[in-house]
């Protein structure tokens, strides 16, 4: 008999001991592997999509789910702000660069962002087929994006699928973005206006014309003024106290005319006024980056985030919660090697005489040791493979079920430190055979026979 089928009938005679301890190394393994995976791709995310961006300006809420929505667009954004309110922390001298995006809808789950050139120029993102958009209602496409040039969508209300179309106005192609690694791969880039246009506000550049039709109505109410005044002339002595009752009566009614339409007026430009769901700064220095969001918060309606702060918070729950699952996947794998480890040796009490009459039979001691270390690492090599196909199985479910994965492009990722795992878990398991091996070796032919007679 060979040393496989030594191996072989030898764990088949304990399989139900064999079976366990491969269960277990590939559950240790498998979430071990899970674990690192999402670690390697969030911390990838966060340090590749909010490199430069210091503050997110944005309406108050969560400054966590501010710095999610309109950084990384894996949540919802806290709502919208005036344009206006924005305008003076643009033109900041403290302020590098200043980057505002209008977000509410999207197509197929890829959010349609409406923000500036600056925008594509903060990734060092490159237009691989088409052009820059030249009018509103062109769209450059993230390399994940499939669409082609000329293909013309419908966006959809709201930042997920299933939202009700905008059918009255369609987006055209024109552009297709080369791949990055950053969240411009994932997303649909159009100008500023075109998001403000289909949401029925007004655009930016127009913002401060909408009032020429009060200098018509004041022209015109001074019109009528005068038409009044001159009818008035022509009338008699003893009707002009009347005439004079009758006129100020209809001025009156003029001006209240006047001011509530201008109050109507005033209500439906504050509503259709250019709106924006945050600006993305990059400041000058580090004392810009502490002093401004404080100052913001404390003097304004508005919310500033500090990205590094919030993901640091981000970071550190998600650490503890990681850390604890990397310490029961720890304790499965050392659960398993120890059970590798009391399989082989329980096993070995009750193979002594195989291992005697193997000895007699010409036997080395360096093979009998080789046998048991081949038997331990057979285990463990199973519980590997196993593992890891779980793992590869899991991770590809779950960035199919959990939104912000798939989003986010995540898959699985061959790094060091998988590599590192594996290697660690054979050195453990080599270790865990080495003591049986060792023992079987040293067994004594003369006496164990003699024992058994």
């Amino acid at each position: 008999m060979n040393d496989f089928n030594f191996v072989y009938y030898s764990l088949k005679s304990r399989l139900l001991n064999s079976s366990l301890s491969i269960i277990l190394t590939a559950f240790g393994v498998s979430i071990a592997l899970l674990i690192l995976q999402f670690e390697n791709h969030i911390n990838q995310r966060l340090n590749v999509d909010g490199k430069g961006i210091d503050i997110v300006i944005g309406a108050r809420g969560s400054p966590l789910q501010l710095v999610l929505s309109s950084i990384y667009h894996i949540d919802i954004p806290t709502g919208n702000i005036s344009f206006k309110s924005i305008e003076k922390y643009m033109k900041h001298p403290q302020i590098e660069k200043a980057i505002p995006i209008a977000l509410g809808d999207n197509w197929k789950g890829h959010r349609i962002v409406g923000t500036t050139k600056d925008y594509i120029d903060h990734y060092g993102t490159k237009i691989k087929n088409g052009h820059f958009w030249r009018n509103d209602f062109e769209i450059l496409i993230g390399s994940s994006i499939n669409l082609k040039i000329n293909d013309e969508i419908l966006g959809s209300h709201g930042l997920l699928k299933g939202g009700n179309q905008h059918a009255d106005r369609k987006y055209k192609v024109v552009g297709i973005m080369e791949p990055t690694g950053t969240v411009m791969d994932r997303l649909i880039i159009t100008s500023l206006n075109s998001v403000l246009k289909i949401h029925g506000l007004e655009d930016i550049h127009n913002e401060n014309t909408h009032d020429h039709d009060h200098e018509y109505k004041k022209n015109d109410h001074n019109h009528d003024d005068n038409k009044i005044s001159n009818e008035e002339k022509n009338h008699k002595h003893h009707e002009h106290h009347e005439n004079d009752q009758h006129h100020n009566k209809q001025e009156a009614n003029l001006d209240n005319s006047f001011n509530l339409h201008k109050e109507e007026k005033a209500k439906i430009n504050k509503f259709n006024s250019p709106k924006i769901t945050a600006l993305l700064l990059t400041t000058r220095t580090p004392i810009a980056n502490a002093n401004l969001p404080r100052l913001i918060n404390k003097e304004t309606n508005l919310q500033a985030a500090n990205p590094a702060i919030e993901i640091t918070r981000l970071v550190s729950m998600f650490g503890l919660g990681s850390k604890s699952i990397g310490i029961l996947s720890t304790i499965l794998i050392c659960i398993a090697i120890l059970s590798i480890f009391s399989g082989l040796a329980s096993n070995l009490e009750n193979r002594l005489t195989d291992l005697a009459i193997l000895r007699a039979l010409g036997y080395s001691k360096k093979r009998i040791f080789k046998i048991i270390i081949f038997e331990g690492m057979t285990i463990v090599i199973f519980g590997l493979f196993v593992g890891i196909l779980i793992a590869i199985q899991a991770f590809r479910i779950l960035t199919e079920v959990i939104t912000p994965l798939n989003i986010s492009l995540a898959s699985f990722n061959y790094s060091y430190d998988f590599f590192m795992i594996i290697i660690t878990v054979i050195v453990i398991g080599l270790g865990a055979s080495i003591f049986p091996a060792y023992q079987g070796s040293k067994i004594s032919v003369a006496n164990q026979l003699n024992r058994n007679t």
